[in-house]
């Protein structure tokens, strides 16, 4: 068990990378750049780090580590991610283009530059509209979709939600509780690649989504999905987790202690354990 810390806010958040770890600690690219929809956790004001940001330093530097915040994604490229052990999204869009945030884009190959550095041994960790980046057209899967596991295909109003850890021997689960009861912005999704993903964490609705005005859609009246998986890429392992939304998440401490955890067995610690989650008897 790690030591864990509550995010202080006054932490300096914007590392260059000559000040990465020398001492072994993990080094993590945070990339927040929005093509589409920028949210609120992750928008800066007067080029102070966002809120993410700070409690993303915060946490991975007392953890012993370093990370770079940016909304450049031309810095997601086959030479920069040789320096990083872990890539963080929290995006939006079709990251090729300036879009909502005007900052600098990635470059045309970025992606399969990004998939091909996962597929021989990187990490990659996403976070709430992780899923809403690289859409395809109509029902097309594009390849950034196949390897995060799902696709953001809309929320309902904000709501308390019960979060069910299905896989508790997980190391990206071990510190959290068996049912936590949260509010956040709970995204449905499409082409969930069930053939892949092991589902770590189901979203169970409750009666009072069925029964409130607005939050009528199938995927919530439905019961539990998932919200968290993981899988092996290649080499590589990938952990999505849909909450984050809200500040008030990044404030949790659980969910604090599940980005650190995350982090880490994305950097390859401990077992894989990323076997694809049994199919439900028929």
């Amino acid at each position: 068990m790690r030591k864990w810390i509550t995010a202080g806010l006054a932490a300096a958040a914007m590392l260059c990378p000559s000040a990465w770890s020398e001492d072994g600690g993990l080094k993590v690219l945070f990339l927040t750049k929005s093509s589409g929809f920028q949210h609120s956790v992750i928008t800066r004001e007067n080029d102070a780090p966002a809120y993410a940001e700070r409690i993303m330093t915060d946490l991975v530097e007392k953890d012993g580590g370093t990370v770079l915040n940016t909304k450049d994604a031309s810095l997601i490229n086959a030479e920069n991610l040789k320096n990083y052990d872990v890539v963080v999204f929290y995006t939006t869009g079709d990251l090729t283009q300036p879009g909502t945030d005007g900052t600098t884009p990635m470059a045309e190959t970025g992606p399969q530059e990004l998939l091909d550095w996962i597929g021989a041994g990187g990490g990659f960790v996403g976070f709430h509209c992780a899923s809403d980046t690289f859409h395809g057209e109509g029902d097309t899967v594009t390849p950034y979709i196949e390897m995060i596991g799902g696709e953001f295909a809309g929320h309902g109003p904000q709501f308390f939600g019960k979060v069910g850890v299905k896989a508790p021997e997980h190391p990206c689960m071990e510190d959290i509780p068996g049912e936590w009861k949260i509010k956040d912005e709970w995204y449905y999704f499409k082409n969930f690649n069930a053939e892949n993903n092991r589902v770590l964490a189901e979203l169970d609705p409750g009666e009072q989504v069925a029964k409130a005005e607005g939050d009528r859609h199938p995927a919530y009246a439905q019961g539990p999905y998932p919200i968290a998986w993981c899988r092996a890429y290649g080499k590589g392992r990938v952990f999505y987790n849909a909450m984050g939304h809200r500040e008030e998440v990044w404030d949790e401490e659980i969910f604090q202690k599940g980005i650190v955890d995350a982090l880490h067995w994305a950097a390859g610690e401990g077992d894989a354990d990323a076997a694809p989650s049994p199919k439900p008897a028929k």
